[in-house]
């Protein structure tokens, strides 16, 4: 069971701009009814219903992932049963920034730039455009397998994995073991989405936003230690404004608050940014060409799944310094075809030793990318199967991501490929956590690629990476969350 702090009421001392009333924060626990302290008559109304959060994979109907059994797994990566999609389950048990200078505009040679798709190329030796080789490579969609772990619903195994792993933490210095949860709710008890959090006091700032679930989840070790105490909380959006001030203990976790505004939010957003940040060496060529005829298939599913919704994607491929190319990059666009086309033509290769330039990958991809703003879901889907490597010179390294991706409401969603550590694990493990994404690692039931390690885990269900990616994506359009999928042991 995973034990939950009551939830935090605290007292407004500012009105809600543009409303007659002022705004109270308001108690909000798992799908119980919450009761809200009402500011301006002292009396007591009752908050929203809403989806299960703590550890329960909300129920999920037209697009929920068809789980696979480990015993059913193809010898080959094209045998026909890996594609079948048939209903057996498998249990498993496991100990908007302008383009920066130095981006060169334009298609690489020897690529077809479909309309409206381009590929912009940085290298660290030369200021040219390195060709691409296009591999003629036809994959089956569907075929990937893949797990969840869905370390921000389950808080409690989620500080026990922490506790196993004191050398990965003191490594990345990622110090997650305090939390404060914070949600944003309108006048009609619905989630906000994209609503303004800035957390002030003992000599730090620090903004979030509220996803389209309204969570924002605060990780005050991530700023530093000394981070605590009384600090000062104001919250805006279109359904309002409100502030007051919250005590953070400097050891456990600090208490959930739930933000309560008297306007209107502005719905479910309709907008999708679905950003890739691909690994690109020599390693993840027995994977790449698989993610890759997942795509087409994924956004088609989101749009059949949640209709109306604008869907834009774009990519940052990257490899080490070592490498005459290391960053490549498809800008956001609403072209799929011609993405996947020219998502295609990368092939991988390079790296040499085991860490890449991972921080190179992701300043271009949170940078350099135009996402949208206001109301819409922003996914940074990170694909990879080895650490950063450290540079003296970094100046914008997974933290820099991190505290960027908070800030402008950014879920990171990893995925671990095969030939991923224990590092790997409990970096990506992070980034899901702080933006309330789950981690997700390829698996071996599909026969695809090398061996891929296990998570240090006490239960998963394997699912189709296709599906599982579609689930977790309508899952936040919908206001849901993204979250694992769960099953008990038989």
């Amino acid at each position: 069971m995973l034990h939950r702090t009551a939830p935090l009421y605290l007292s407004l001392v500012t009105a809600i701009v543009g409303c007659s009333s002022r705004a109270s924060f308001d108690g909000y626990s798992g799908s119980s009814a919450a009761t809200a302290v009402s500011t301006s008559s002292g009396g007591m109304s009752g908050g929203a219903s809403s989806a299960s959060y703590g550890g329960g994979a909300p129920v999920m109907d037209s697009v929920a992932s068809t789980p696979v059994r480990a015993e059913s797994a193809p010898s080959s990566p094209v045998a026909s049963r890996a594609s079948t999609g048939e209903s057996v389950m498998a249990v498993r048990r496991a100990d908007a920034s302008p383009v920066a200078p130095g981006m060169a505009g334009g298609s690489a040679a020897g690529m077809v730039a479909p309309t409206s798709v381009t590929v912009t190329t940085t290298t660290s030796v030369t200021t040219n455009v390195a060709p691409v080789v296009i591999e003629q490579q036809q994959t089956t969609a569907g075929l990937l397998t893949a797990a969840t772990v869905g370390d921000h619903d389950r808080r409690n195994p989620y500080l026990e994995y922490l506790g196993r792993h004191p050398g990965e933490r003191s490594m990345l210095r990622l110090d997650m073991s305090r939390r404060v949860r914070f949600r944003v709710l309108d006048g009609q008890g619905q989630p906000v989405n994209d609503a303004a959090i800035t957390v002030a006091g003992a000599g730090a700032q620090v903004s979030g936003r509220s996803h389209a679930d309204g969570f924002w989840d605060f990780y005050p070790n991530l700023y530093g230690a000394q981070v605590g105490g009384t600090l000062s909380v104001h919250v805006r959006s279109s359904a309002g404004e409100a502030q007051a001030s919250i005590n953070v203990p400097f050891g456990g976790d600090g208490q959930d608050v739930a933000v309560r505004l008297n306007g209107s939010g502005a719905g479910a957003p309709r907008v999708l940014d679905l950003g890739f940040a691909i690994d690109v060496t020599g390693s993840m060529g027995d994977e790449l060409h698989y993610i890759h005829a997942e795509l087409s298939n994924i956004v088609q599913r989101v749009q059949a799944s949640v209709p109306g919704t604008s869907v834009r994607v774009g990519a940052t491929f990257y490899r080490d310094r070592t490498d005459p190319v290391v960053v490549q990059q498809i800008p956001f666009t609403s072209n799929i075809a011609g993405f996947v086309q020219m998502m295609g033509t990368v092939s991988a290769g390079g790296g040499g030793d085991y860490p890449e330039d991972m921080n190179a990958g992701l300043e271009a991809a949170m940078r350099r990318l135009q996402w949208s703003e206001g109301n819409a879901v922003r996914v940074l889907v990170v694909v990879a199967d080895a650490p950063p490597q450290h540079y003296n010179d970094t100046q914008f390294t997974y933290r820099e991501a991190m505290f960027d991706a908070a800030a402008r409401g950014i879920r990171i969603l990893p995925v671990a490929a095969s030939g991923a550590d224990r590092s790997v694990e409990y970096l990506f493990r992070a980034m899901g956590a702080s933006t309330g994404a789950p981690y997700v690692y390829l698996t071996d039931e599909s026969g695809v690629g090398n061996p891929h390690m296990e998570a240090d885990t006490d239960r998963v269900a394997v699912e189709r990476f296709n599906g599982l990616l579609t689930r977790l994506i309508v899952s936040d359009l919908r206001g849901q969350g993204m979250h694992e999928m769960i099953r008990d042991a038989q």
